[in-house]
């Protein structure tokens, strides 16, 4: 998948029905749970965000997070940080059992404790038991490939043969990403349970046509975008949408992030596969706030989603009393964007539960409107890289 290669497109061109970017059978992993878990055995082994170096700033800090529905820890080791997955190799208990913290890797049903390369080191009484030392025994933690963006952690399962970087992956994104995630706030958190597949939940959010009737009172009649200067970018696996008709502005936003003088002018959003995003928009004036959102995968029918609100990490042009209104208001301003946030996912997840509720009627690929180009897009990447997990399963399993 060439990560570099980008294709511009005005959000008003005219495209076919969208039947051919949907496989026949699309819909089979909302509703039957073997192909759902097949999908996330293969999507294991794709870049997928898991959390922020800001959870990892000193020596031993980790944090738990789901990669492909299995558990997952990310830690740091000194200068390094490494991934595991969350399950002892003795009687596989969660070595991690909450969110975040610090400490070594001790599995708190039979002490067993584990190096940073996940090594069993330390097994009580492992003579007398096993018949030898800790180390003779071979147990190990399973680990996972770990990579960074700015702020953001991305990890996934290994595979024998080399594959892209973490920064081939994004492609122009990595640099917007990069830029976007400096941020010197704490991100305001929300998070919401889903009682629908994750893609519905991602779908919506590439969808441009709908929020007159779903965000009548928060989003559709504020007038914020602006159809005529709609622009989409393909780049790799991924898409953005740009609320500019400028030429190539995707590639000299991702150019002007690289070089440090990108400053926000107008509202842009990046969808990440296989279930992230984030949107920066304009919040009050010249002001700008960054919107993350993760779609999580529980269940066929069930996901989790998070969001992280904060300020765009971008200087206050202007007097010093702007800089001192910026300081002094963005505790509010943060809050007012949270609240704003939560309403609109709300709004979204009502669709998406709805959807979910009929999904076993569903029978052929949907009817995509001009302004919902990008879901067509995210289907077609999306089984790329399934089957990209599955040539990886089959190269392999056992005999």
């Amino acid at each position: 998948m060439d990560g570099a290669s980008a294709r511009w497109q005005p959000a008003g061109t005219m495209v076919r029905r969208g039947d051919a970017a949907f496989a026949p059978d699309w819909a089979r992993t909302l509703i039957d749970p073997q192909a759902f878990a097949h999908e996330q055995r293969c999507l294991a082994y794709a870049w997928t965000f898991l959390g922020f170096t800001t959870d990892l700033a000193q020596d031993g800090d980790w944090f738990r997070a789901s990669l492909a529905t299995r558990s997952v820890f990310v830690q740091r080791f000194g200068a390094e940080l490494k991934g595991f997955e969350n399950v002892c190799a003795h009687r596989f208990y969660p070595l991690r059992t909450k969110d975040k913290g610090n400490g070594p890797i001790v599995c708190g049903f039979h002490h067993w404790r584990y190096d940073n390369d996940g090594a069993a080191i330390g097994i009580p009484k492992c003579q007398e038991n096993f018949g030898t030392v800790a180390r003779a025994l071979g147990a190990r933690l399973k680990p996972i490939e770990v990579a960074t963006c700015g702020t953001l952690v991305f990890g996934r399962f290994p595979a024998p043969e080399k594959r892209c970087s973490l920064a081939d992956f994004l492609g122009p994104g990595f640099p917007i990403l990069e830029t976007l995630s400096r941020s010197t706030h704490k991100p305001l958190a929300l998070s919401h349970e889903l009682a629908a597949n994750w893609k519905l939940g991602l779908q919506i959010t590439f969808d441009d046509y709908h929020t007159v009737a779903v965000h009548p009172t928060t989003f559709g009649k504020t007038g914020y975008l602006d159809r005529e200067k709609l622009t989409y970018a393909r780049f790799g696996a991924h898409s953005a949408l740009v609320n500019s008709d400028r030429p190539q502005v995707f590639e000299k936003i991702s150019a002007a992030c690289a070089d440090g003088s990108f400053r926000p002018t107008c509202y842009c959003i990046l969808q990440i596969l296989p279930n992230f995003l984030v949107a920066l928009f304009r919040s009050d004036g010249d002001i700008f706030q960054c919107c993350i959102q993760q779609f999580v995968p529980v269940a066929h029918d069930r996901s989790l989603l998070h969001a992280w609100v904060y300020p765009a990490p971008f200087p206050v042009e202007g007097p010093w009393h702007a800089r001192l209104w910026r300081h002094a208001s963005d505790p509010v301003r943060n809050r007012l964007v949270l609240r704003y946030s939560r309403r609109v996912i709300r709004e979204d997840n009502t669709i998406c539960e709805g959807i979910q509720a009929v999904a076993h009627q569903i029978e052929r690929a949907p009817y995509l409107a001009a302004l919902e180009k990008r879901i067509g897009w995210f289907e077609q990447s999306c089984r790329q890289l399934v089957a990209e997990g599955e040539s990886i399963l089959a190269r392999t399993a056992p005999g």
